[in-house]
């Protein structure tokens, strides 16, 4: 089972999820769910479907309210069974705070700035991650342009934006390939459409297996 990847079931439709787990699953065992699924209230049963058959789920709720109201929500979400969780680093250290204080036992993943926004700075980056460190997160999402220098807090770094050379670049803008994410240092790497929705009527076990080989390699 290969933990480096956790594949984005980027869909509302509950069925459609089911099936791409099925199809990728054992190769895979982490799979991501996103607003797409978790505002069709279908969430709780496609994390008991994945946990079930030994699989992880990464919960990207991207948690961005007022610490009570956070805190009340990651109690909710560590009920649920999930490997992890994500808050926005933008809502501030209290709220932050309260998203560790009942997360139960899932993680905490800081969310540092989406990788759809163009021109971010490396800086600003890093000061989200130490802020989002010293508030006791347990990993932070980012770009792997920015892996190597948030390598210093420690954390678990999940990438996004992660593109092979033969996939579609869509809405990311700061991207990397699989083998560049790597090489930077990533823990995980998280991949939608290159996997989910490949290009030329590629099959997804088709765009798992050169990703897995570019990784290898």
């Amino acid at each position: 089972m290969v933990q480096k990847i956790i594949v984005a079931l980027d869909t509302s439709d509950i069925d459609q999820a089911k099936k791409l787990v099925k199809t990728l699953y054992p190769r895979v065992g982490f799979f991501k769910i996103g607003l797409e699924m978790i505002n069709t209230g279908q969430a709780p049963e496609l994390i008991k479907f994945i946990n079930k058959l030994g699989g992880k789920v990464f919960y990207d709720v991207k948690l961005n309210d007022i610490p009570n109201t956070v805190g009340r929500a990651a109690k909710v979400i560590s009920n649920l069974g999930v490997w992890g969780f994500t808050v926005h680093s933008s809502s501030g250290r209290e709220t932050i705070r309260a998203a560790v204080a009942n997360k139960g036992r899932a993680k905490v993943i800081g969310v540092t700035t989406l990788t759809s926004i163009a021109g971010v700075s490396k800086r600003s980056v890093i000061k989200s991650a130490e802020m989002l460190t010293k508030e006791g997160v347990d990993g932070i999402v980012c770009s792997a342009q920015e892996v190597n220098s948030l390598k210093k807090f420690k954390k678990i770094l999940i990438t996004s934006g992660i593109r092979p050379i033969w996939a579609n670049k869509d809405e990311q803008k700061r991207i990397a390939t699989p083998s560049e994410a790597i090489r930077a240092g990533a823990d995980y790497l998280v991949i939608g459409r290159p996997i989910t929705q490949p290009p030329n009527n590629m099959r997804s076990q088709k765009a798992l297996s050169l990703i897995l080989e570019e990784i290898e390699k």
